[in-house]
């Protein structure tokens, strides 16, 4: 009402559009309002989303690990020394979830994985990580039987002595 007067008193159009502008007060309470939430909401999915990618604790492995094969499949893959992982969540059972990025180029062949309501919209498929431990290479090089030829290449790529291994035959039972 106060710019109304004034502009009708000094009929100055500035003060009468600024005067329409304000009539209808609900209108303008309503938009700032709304544009308040959007502008908190917005604030909190940006420091939400930037915050949980800063939080997940990084190592990097000391040592090669055993990738189990997914659903039960009886081979080994090996993930290398030096894979930075990140922490996603520990579990009360005793085990903790890593996440591990990758990059690739090309195409992949895959098929679609379709999103079924029991996943909740999410849907995580973990395979397993073990250290590599002498019962564990047993079980594999029985499945894998190594030759003379394949030990020799693996003893040259380790760059083992001769000292070397007559410390490994000497330290091996009879």
């Amino acid at each position: 009402m106060f710019v109304d007067s004034l502009a009708t008193l000094e009929g100055n159009t500035e003060a009468k559009m600024i005067g329409k502008f304000f009539t209808n007060g609900r209108v303008s309470l309503w938009l700032a309002a709304v544009l308040s939430v959007n502008g908190v909401l917005l604030a909190s999915i940006v420091i939400d989303g930037h915050s949980n990618r800063n939080d997940m604790k990084m190592i990097k492995t000391k040592e090669p690990l055993l990738i189990e094969g997914p659903n039960g499949d009886d081979n080994f893959y090996v993930l290398p020394l030096g894979t930075t992982l990140y922490h996603d969540k520990s579990f009360p059972e005793g085990h903790d979830r890593y996440v591990v990025y990758l990059n690739h180029k090309g195409a992949i062949a895959h098929e679609e994985v379709p999103m079924k309501p029991e996943y909740g919209g999410s849907f995580i498929d973990p395979l397993w990580l073990a250290n590599v431990d002498a019962d564990t290479l047993k079980e594999i090089f029985k499945r894998f039987p190594l030759s003379k030829k394949d030990i020799a290449a693996a003893i040259k790529a380790n760059e083992l002595t001769k000292d070397d291994l007559a410390d490994i035959i000497r330290s091996m039972p009879d």
